[in-house]
């Protein structure tokens, strides 16, 4: 159970990265386009996001070991609470 739930934190973080990689691009295209600093701004607060969710996929593959059973479900609780997030912020910003 313990490696599938540290599998499953890892794989949501990815997730997460990847989803924040294509709102970095949107958002970097509207600063582009606008030169909008709110555009600017958001694609700031998505890249240190995606630094943050790059460094969890990297701690969870390497420190699994260190990390105790009983933790794992509030660190998937917490990157799927941080997917259906961003989800909601892509979903609002191609509207």
């Amino acid at each position: 159970m313990m490696v599938s739930l540290m599998d499953a934190s890892m794989y949501t973080a990815g997730l997460n990265a990847i989803l924040l990689l294509g709102l970095i691009v949107v958002y970097a295209r509207i600063y582009r386009d606008t030169h909008a600093q709110f555009s600017f701004g958001l694609m700031v607060f998505s890249m240190i996001l995606f630094a943050q969710n790059i460094l969890s996929v990297y701690s969870f593959a390497t420190m699994s070991p260190y990390v105790g059973e009983p933790f794992l479900p509030y660190l998937l609780g917490i990157n799927l609470a941080e997917v259906l997030g961003v989800l909601v912020l892509f979903r609002t910003t191609l509207r």
